[in-house]
């Protein structure tokens, strides 16, 4: 008897901080593709890596990809790729800024455009917005524009993909020290001591929620973001 293989994923950024964190505990449930501009040093067993950048080819070698492995179809895409562009607004180059929106907001709607067909009827969609956008800090004005754009891209497509009952959700993740954020090492205590729960927080604090939204039981959810931040933004 032929071997039933598992759903298929695509998850964008897999091969560091957050992104890592969900291939590890993903690649347990479904056969994750992971889509990156560079690939892991230390790649995990049942993942397929392959190099390629969001605001471009990422579509094309995913769907390449996909076709080696006899499949045309995906359960899920998690898309959690993004950069960090901090500092002074009124001062900052507008090539920095450029290349935030480019990278984080042009690269989802890209990525997605070029994925989102793919998705089975009845899938998911999880994006990655940052809670940067509610609290909206000093000095991260191009980061929370790009990340703003995220949730509001979110909710119009869970609009257009609710007929195939397919959602979209968002997760907008507290202050975590990956490489993204070492620009803003600084902060970390602060933010703690802004959390109902007073710790760091860590990539694996991520895995719990974003299964949530890919899981049977969310398929009355859609349209929406969740903070995952400790309690930082309560609302």
């Amino acid at each position: 008897m032929a071997e039933t293989k598992a759903p298929a994923l695509i998850l964008s950024g897999g091969s560091s901080g957050i992104g890592a964190a969900l291939a590890a505990d993903l690649r347990v449930d479904w056969d994750v593709i992971s889509v990156s501009r560079s690939l892991p040093k230390d790649p995990l067993d049942r993942i397929t890596y392959v190099a390629g950048d969001v605001a471009g080819n990422a579509p094309d070698v995913v769907r390449e990809s996909l076709k080696a492995q006899g499949r045309d179809s995906v359960h899920s895409i998690v898309h959690c790729a993004g950069i960090g562009v901090f500092g002074p607004f009124m001062d900052m180059p507008k090539a920095d800024w450029e290349r935030a929106l480019l990278l984080n907001l042009h690269g989802t709607l890209n990525f997605i455009q070029g994925t989102a067909d793919l998705v089975e009827d009845g899938g998911r969609i999880v994006l990655y917005s940052s809670g940067t956008v509610f609290k909206a800090p000093a000095g991260a004005a191009a980061y929370a524009a790009s990340k703003a754009g995220i949730i509001g891209f979110s909710r119009s497509l869970a609009a257009e993909l609710g007929a195939r009952n397919i959602t979209v959700n968002v997760i907008a993740p507290g202050l975590v020290m990956t490489p993204l954020a070492t620009d803003l090492a600084g902060g970390e205590e602060a933010n703690i001591a802004s959390r109902a729960i007073k710790r760091a927080s860590i990539t694996d604090d991520y895995v719990g929620p974003t299964r949530f939204f890919l899981s049977e039981g969310a398929g009355f959810v859609t349209g929406q973001t969740l903070v995952v931040d400790g309690g930082s933004i309560r609302r």
